[in-house]
């Protein structure tokens, strides 16, 4: 029973396991293959065409407000249509190749990732993980009695800190789904993009990726951030030898349940940072 305990209080101590936080690391070909292949072949079979039926019916308007600009005047109607020609070129282009541009953001995201990872590891945060292992003494020394008492008393905090280890790792998997998501759906953005009416909307497509993208970077932080504070707010030191090991997890038990909660409220306000970064709303 005492290696029950010692593993509950690993368990609530520990937060998110270290390989779910990893996969932050990964860029979207590397956490799904197959998923990241497939996404692109939806764009390039499925979306494609209807992104080049829209953009021909951008140019025919763009072409008719050229005419109605010219009005007549020769100079201005070749200058106009010059200009319109070498956007049409523009946009085709980019619209053919509109996953590179996803491709750019994520290189973006991994570059900053890479750097913040390379501070957040030299992090010490040695003293937030184990904390059954730290109390491993204490609890064998409890006997048979007091381990089932602090059992029943670490339920709910054992439970709740498994179901913030859940909301972070759906938030972690949802993170790559909205990716691909967008990535098949790439071309579409910049037909939006072409004509002025509908341009905020293919603007807002690629904001709204490159906001997923760094939200890796704000989870990663603020699982760092968080290990370190939880780890004064647990305070395995203030048990002292000889203390009733139940007496001190009914003392803690506030602590730790705030612990679970405090991880919860991180995962949340990691996608609100996220988008502040590129001047959205919250």
């Amino acid at each position: 029973m005492d290696q029950f305990v010692i593993d509950m209080l690993n368990s609530i101590g520990g937060g998110v396991d270290q390989s779910i936080v990893d996969k932050l690391l990964q860029t979207p070909a590397e956490y799904s293959p197959a998923l990241y292949d497939l996404s692109l072949r939806v764009a390039t079979v499925a979306v494609k065409p209807i992104a080049a039926i829209v953009l021909s019916i951008v140019f025919m308007l763009e072409l008719a407000r050229a005419s109605q600009k010219a009005d007549g005047d020769r100079e201005l109607s070749v200058r106009l249509i010059g200009t319109l020609m070498v956007k049409v070129a523009l946009v085709l282009v980019a619209a053919q190749n509109a996953d590179l541009m996803l491709k750019a953001i994520d290189e973006v995201g991994t570059s900053i990732m890479g750097g913040v990872s390379s501070v957040a590891t030299s992090t010490d945060t040695s003293g937030t993980t184990g904390l059954g292992d730290q109390m491993a003494d204490a609890v064998r020394d409890a006997g048979w009695g007091g381990q089932a008492a602090c059992l029943v008393l670490l339920i709910i905090p054992f439970l709740a800190s498994k179901a913030a280890a859940i909301v972070f790792t759906v938030v972690v998997m949802l993170r790559f789904i909205q990716i691909y998501l967008m990535t098949a759906f790439n071309p579409l953005p910049i037909a939006f993009i072409a004509c002025e009416e509908t341009k905020q909307m293919g603007i807002g497509y690629f904001k709204s990726y490159a906001s997923i993208v760094l939200q890796c970077v704000t989870l990663w932080l603020s699982i760092v951030f968080y290990r370190n504070l939880v780890r004064d707010v647990m305070r395995p030191g203030s048990y002292t030898e000889g203390d009733s090991l139940s007496g001190w997890i009914v003392d803690q038990f506030g602590n730790l349940l705030l612990a679970s909660i405090l991880l919860i409220g991180v995962v949340v306000i990691s996608n609100a940072i996220a988008k502040r970064w590129l001047g959205s709303e919250a």
